[in-house]
């Protein structure tokens, strides 16, 4: 059941139904509609090169490791584990490594032309956000658009929101819009059930409206997009007729808490440039973040209908983690679905505290865990499921890295000499090269997006002390509080593993106080405390006590993150 603002009758937008079935999943399937993309050679060599250069650097990294563990002439099972599980995590450090070396060679396309114009409906699907906010940002969009592109635009807000009280608030906002905003194109409709969340939101709009556009931009909840990078990618639509999606490359909104300028921070300095080496070694194999993206409607339609998972939740029923399987599957169909870093007017929102952030990350671990199962789907194209294994290696990569720390810490617990031999036992020059690796591969995102960043954007000697201490405050914050992501994440996935649903939780925003606090880190905080106890009594290696300390300090990282993050320039790209 839906529910329309009242809007004159000729702009309701209602047509006649639009087919949108279930992808078969154990066929392969071509859209003969789909005038197919061409991948250039420069885009192949750039694609081989980067996804085999890390796998010869952590082969090589594996060979030092043998060599290193070998020293004293034997290998005990616990050395091959330790070096197998470093250099597989190693393989994903690497890549990244390399797709940011590859970003400091991206240059932007010229802007292309329009040959006709098109009808794009501006999606934004709500789930109780805050409905001024939310409402307000989508029509600022749209009033943008009206004045500065040809194409025809239309505004539809589609909630999937719960509380009869905080619907009643979204009409009433969006009544509002239509009176100070008569010119502009704009409805509403509330779903009765909110069937298959927001990928049945979608689905529910493109069958029942779909028709009548060519191509619908969709939003999160906490979007914010620009007009000018909107027409880019319309515009871009519209001169490429084998594009099924274009994907922008949203940055996180400031905000107002020191989490969440580190993140804005994170996506802007580093995110930015490895998202542009991405898009030049993907091309037109890349990927679907679920929002801030164009698509084509037509091709969505036929190619990207989701059934449902054989099976219970979580592993089964709903696909969770959509986006990623509909650019897959749109790919498999023969369109093209790139990522457009040229359209740089594009942001989202991340919650204010790190239990917030932690909560909506098991949704996305849950969702990217059912990846796995689709692996051997028939006809998708071979980046498309390198694409879904990194979404769930994203994930699983926390577990092998406490089986690292695990690893680590046996042989002290067995009361016996730590596991990890004298690193001076090795040549000089082997010594320099591993540290060198290890360095790179830990820190090389970090500093080529810096690079890239001053680049794009030098500083002036006035405004250089701020960034340099900006930079200082994000990395140590980064660390600080990067076991604590792996002890959640690795929940996560063991939850997963273990049947719990989490389903679809709403956004949450509010702080928390000290008890609430402890009660969320209180896994990571015993684990802390006992493994300072043990390396205090020598049982552990020396090497865990970092990570140890910072999981033994998440209580009070955690309630200094969602703190207001006082000067205006601290943590801030300028």
């Amino acid at each position: 059941m839906t529910f329309p603002v009242r809007l004159p009758l000729d702009r309701l937008g209602w047509s006649e139904p639009l087919a949108m079935p279930d992808q078969n999943l154990s066929a392969t399937f071509r859209d003969h509609s789909a005038p197919g993309v061409a991948i250039g050679p420069n885009t192949r060599a750039r694609r081989r090169i980067t996804l085999t250069a890390p796998l010869g650097v952590t082969l090589a990294l594996g060979w030092v490791g043998l060599g290193w563990f070998g020293l004293d002439g034997r290998l005990t099972a616990l050395d091959i584990a330790l070096v197998a599980v470093t250099t597989f995590a190693g393989y994903w450090l690497a890549l990244s490594v390399c797709t940011a070396l590859l970003g400091l060679f991206w240059r932007p396309a010229p802007a292309p032309p329009a040959h006709h114009n098109l009808s794009v409906a501006i999606l934004c699907p709500m789930y109780g956000e805050p409905a001024a906010a939310t409402i307000g940002n989508a029509v600022r969009l749209l009033a943008g658009l009206a004045v500065r592109s040809p194409h025809q635009y239309s505004l539809h807000i589609l909630s999937d929101t719960r509380d009869a009280g905080a619907a009643l608030i979204e009409r009433a906002v969006v009544r509002g819009v239509q009176r100070a905003h008569p010119h502009l194109n704009l409805t509403y409709r509330r779903r009765a059930v909110n069937t298959d969340y927001k990928s049945g939101n979608i689905r529910d709009w493109v069958t029942t409206q779909g028709r009548d556009h060519d191509a619908m931009l969709i939003l999160d909840a906490d979007s914010v997009m620009t007009a000018e990078s909107v027409a880019r990618m319309v515009d871009t639509l519209a001169h490429e007729p084998g594009l099924g999606l274009i994907q922008s490359v949203p940055r996180v909104l400031p905000g107002h808490t020191l989490w969440q300028r580190v993140q804005s921070f994170a996506t802007e300095v580093y995110g930015t440039n490895l998202a542009r080496g991405f898009a030049t070694w993907a091309g037109d194999e890349a990927l679907f973040l679920g929002h801030n993206a164009l698509v084509r409607t037509g091709a969505f339609a036929t190619c990207a209908g989701l059934p449902h998972l054989p099976g219970p939740a979580p592993r089964g029923g709903v696909i969770l983690s959509h986006d990623f399987v509909e650019a897959a599957l749109i790919r498999r169909a023969g369109w093209g679905v790139r990522l457009l870093p040229e359209a740089a007017g594009s942001f989202e929102d991340t919650p204010e505290t790190l239990p917030g952030y932690l909560r909506r990350d098991r949704r996305w671990c849950q969702g990217n865990m059912q990846h796995l199962r689709l692996l051997a789907v028939p006809g998708l194209h071979p980046v498309s499921r390198f694409h879904l294994v990194q979404g769930a290696v994203t994930y699983l990569a926390s577990v092998w890295w406490m089986v690292l720390l695990v690893f680590w810490a046996l042989p002290g617990l067995a009361g016996r000499a730590p596991v990890m031999p004298n690193l001076h036992d090795l040549p000089i020059l082997t010594q320099t090269a591993l540290a060198l690796i290890v360095g790179v591969m830990l820190v090389g995102p970090k500093v080529l997006g810096i690079a890239a960043h001053l680049r794009d954007r030098p500083l002036t000697c006035q405004r250089a002390p701020g960034f340099a201490a900006s930079v200082l405050v994000e990395m140590a914050l980064a660390m600080l509080i990067a076991p604590t992501l792996m002890v959640h994440q690795m929940r996560a996935v063991l939850r997963t593993l273990a049947g719990f649903d989490g389903g679809w939780a709403a956004h949450q925003n509010q702080r928390h106080g000290l008890r609430t606090l402890l009660r969320f880190h209180g896994t990571e905080t015993v684990l802390g405390a006992v493994l300072v106890a043990a390396a205090t009594m020598g049982q552990v290696t020396p090497w865990l006590l970092p990570v140890a300390v910072s999981l033994l300090a998440a209580v009070p990282l955690s309630y200094l993150m969602q703190q207001d993050a006082g000067p205006d320039w601290l943590v801030r790209p300028l």
